[in-house]
C-alpha cells in the first residue's frame, strides 16, 4: 500500500526545515511511487537549499539529500559517493559522542540500527550500479554490525537474494563459458 504525499507546504522556519519537507518529497517520489521523474523537481531544489545552507558538505542530512539527488537524476556513482561520505559522517559523530552528556540527545537519529539501514542503502546503491561484490560486502559489514549490537539485521532478504544471484552467474559462467571467453577474461585481469 503506497503512502500518500507529504501534505504541501509554503512556509518554513529555517533553510533545515524546508530541506527536511523538500527531502521528505523526494524520498516520497522516489521510493513509494518510483518515479524518479517526479522526484527531479523536489531534487532540483534541494540542490539549490543545500548549495546555500550546507555549502562545504559537512552535515549528514546534507550528504543523504545529495545522494538522493544523485539517484533520482541516475548518477549512481554520486549517489554511492555521497552515502559513503554520509556513513562516515555518522561514524565520525557516533565516535566524538560517545560517553558524553549530550550523547542520547546528539545521536538521535543515528543509532546502530540507523547505520546498518544507511549500509543497506549503500548496498543496493552498489548492486544498482553493477557491483555485486561490493554490494554482498557491504551487507555483511551490515549484518556484523548488527550482531555486534544486538539488533535486527533488515537487509538479509537482501543478502540473500544477491548470494543467490553471485551463485547463479558462477554456475553459468561455468557451465557455458567457452576457452575463447575464459582467455579473455584472464587477459583482462592481467
Amino acid at each position: 500500500m503506497k503512502t500518500k504525499s507529504p501534505p504541501d507546504r509554503h512556509v518554513f522556519k529555517t533553510s533545515w526545515d524546508e530541506i527536511s519537507y523538500v527531502y521528505d518529497k523526494v524520498l516520497y517520489w522516489l521510493y513509494e511511487r518510483e518515479s524518479k521523474a517526479r522526484a527531479r523537481p523536489f531534487a532540483a531544489r534541494l540542490t539549490r537549499l543545500l548549495s546555500e545552507a550546507d555549502p562545504r558538505q559537512e552535515s549528514i542530512l546534507g550528504q543523504e539529500c545529495r545522494s538522493l539527488i544523485c539517484e533520482s537524476n541516475n548518477d549512481l556513482p554520486g549517489a554511492i559517493k555521497h552515502r559513503k561520505n554520509e556513513i562516515r559522517l555518522i561514524r565520525r559523530l557516533r565516535e566524538i559522542s560517545i560517553g558524553t552528556p549530550t550523547e542520547e540527545y546528539v545521536l538521535n537519529g543515528y543509532g546502530y540500527d540507523d547505520l546498518s539501514d544507511r549500509l543497506d542503502l549503500l548496498a543496493v546503491l552498489y548492486h544498482d550500479n553493477g557491483d555485486l561484490d561490493k554490494a554482498i560486502a557491504t551487507l555483511h559489514e551490515s549484518k556484523q554490525l548488527c550482531h555486534e549490537h544486538g539488533i535486527d539485521f533488515d537487509g538479509a532478504d537482501l543478502l540473500r537474494d544477491y548470494l543467490e544471484v553471485r551463485r547463479n552467474t558462477d554456475t553459468t559462467f561455468s557451465k557455458n563459458g567457452t576457452t575463447a571467453t575464459k582467455n579473455r577474461v584472464k587477459a583482462m585481469l592481467k
